[in-house]
């Protein structure tokens, strides 16, 4: 099955996405050729599994996720990669707690880019719409990670809670 581990946005950072990509495509003269990506199916990888059964990826996570706390996280600026139009998640990938969060769910956190892709293009892929560059969204803590099958729609075959405070236990971030 194809599987993917992620972190979720929550409701205000795929308002100020869908915002900051609305006025990018109005200003730039090929918006018409982005699609954008439907919030329900933004995430933030943190591995992808091509071909895995997902009850032993499950196991794995449930304990190497175990009591890991929450990082901060932001959108900032903007790339291109593919078809994908992508706003940077800052605080994930970069310093000890992004990187143990990726490293403990399975992915490599030296070659992790963490992104959203917020727009996918039909055809040539257009340069980055201006103004999205210097996109800078509002904070989130993620409450947990997901263990996701691909398809349409997407399904998620488990969470795994965070923890807000590394000594407290407690989950922390809005409530999916």
């Amino acid at each position: 099955m194809r599987l993917f581990v992620a972190v979720l946005p929550d409701d205000a950072v795929n308002a100020a996405a869908d915002a900051a990509l609305d006025r990018a495509l109005r200003r730039g003269g090929d918006g018409d050729r982005w699609r954008p990506v439907a919030a329900s199916r933004r995430h933030v990888t943190l591995r992808f599994l091509a071909d895995a059964d997902p009850d032993v990826v499950a196991a794995d996570l449930r304990r190497d996720l175990d009591g890991l706390p929450a990082p901060a996280l932001r959108t900032v600026g903007a790339g291109v990669f593919g078809t994908a139009l992508w706003l940077g998640v800052e605080g994930l990938g970069v310093g000890e707690l992004g990187s143990r969060l990726v490293g403990a769910a399975g992915g490599d956190p030296a070659g992790h880019v963490a992104h959203l892709t917020v727009a996918r293009a039909r055809g040539r892929t257009p340069a980055v719409p201006p103004g999205l560059d210097r996109h800078r969204g509002p904070a989130w803590t993620p409450r947990e990670v997901v263990l996701v099958a691909s398809g349409v729609p997407y399904r998620v075959v488990e969470r795994f809670p965070l923890v807000g405070d590394p000594g407290g236990g407690e989950a922390v971030g809005p409530a999916r």
